[in-house]
């Protein structure tokens, strides 16, 4: 293993360190209705992604300094991926480069609705991100204004970062029900968690319907020490809670053309409210909009993301807060 040299940006004086994945993504669209078990006509396109990756794409666009640190495979992938962040201006310069290994891939099948379908994820690679790697990161993490880290890391991994670190403000995206099982046991320690509704009913221990569930659920995972949460209720919009304020955003009608990467919009966003010092619904409102200039993208990361583009939406919002 040999740490990667790429780099762009703004090196260790980073306002955000992004840990996880960075992946290959394969997106399959069909404008009919997907059978199963069949072969479906569509069209197939290749970009990158992975939630840390995507997070940190989207947090450069959006004009913040990124750290990435990940594993990154010395196959063409691994080469793509360089590249690619080499161009975009995000730091690579913590992440690591594992030989004779795949880089990480992802596959997803899209309905009709340019909802996800169906997927497949090979990140093993990923599980090569240890915390004696981390350690050699540290003064880069010390600078850091906010640690955003996914679920996919290891459980050793994840548990040293906010051991070392409990007074950071350290974000978690879970990425999935079964990834969950692998921060369960954490969720106090993270300063903010974003997820959506199958995510946020693991970690808390129950069922979410209505909003009665979404007050208890933030109830008991604010009780746990989680300092801020966004839960995301896809057309419902956005349900947000903190020791003082809880509230409602709705999203914006649209129609989407690809949903994979709108969750990975909605966290950069938030990260990026925070670094603004905006409160929680003002964070919430920027992040739904954030997330619907990622639902209109063929692309797992719109390359018309940006706080201007961002904010031309608006008027397109209310907020209800309790």
């Amino acid at each position: 293993m040999t740490v990667v040299t790429t780099r762009g940006g703004m090196g260790m004086g980073s306002c955000v360190a992004a840990i996880g994945a960075a992946n290959i993504d394969l997106l399959g669209f069909t404008d009919k209705t997907l059978r199963m078990r069949d072969s479906n006509p569509g069209r197939i396109e290749s970009c990158l992604g992975g939630v840390a990756r995507n997070i940190s794409e989207n947090l450069v666009r959006l004009g913040i300094s990124t750290n990435l640190i990940t594993a990154i495979g010395d196959d063409a992938g691994g080469t793509q991926i360089r590249e690619s962040c080499r161009q975009l201006g995000i730091d690579l310069t913590c992440s690591l480069e594992v030989a004779d290994h795949p880089s990480s891939t992802y596959m997803a099948m899209m309905d009709e609705q340019g909802d996800m379908a169906l997927a497949l994820s090979d990140m093993r690679i990923l599980d090569r991100l240890k915390v004696d790697h981390l350690k050699t990161c540290e003064p880069l993490l010390e600078k850091a204004a906010v640690i955003v880290a996914d679920a996919g890391l290891t459980t050793e991994t994840m548990a040293w970062l906010v051991g070392r670190w409990p007074e950071k403000r350290i974000y978690l995206d879970p990425v999935s029900i079964g990834k969950c099982r692998r921060m369960e046991m954490l969720t106090g320690q993270f300063h903010c968690i974003k997820m959506n509704r199958l995510e946020a009913g693991y970690l808390a221990g129950m069922t979410i319907s209505g909003k009665t569930d979404l007050e208890e659920a933030s109830r008991r995972l604010l009780n746990k020490g989680v300092k801020k949460l966004f839960i995301t209720l896809g057309e419902q919009g956005v349900y947000y809670a903190d020791e003082a304020l809880q509230g409602m955003t709705p999203a914006i009608p649209l129609q989407p053309v690809n949903a994979t990467g709108a969750g990975d919009a909605f966290t950069a966003a938030v990260v990026y409210g925070d670094l603004q010092g905006w409160s929680m619904a003002a964070t919430a409102r920027f992040a739904v909009r954030a997330s619907a200039v990622a639902l209109l993208s063929r692309h797992t990361v719109s390359e018309d993301m940006s706080v201007e583009t961002v904010n031309a939406l608006k008027d397109k919002l209310t907020t209800k807060a309790t």
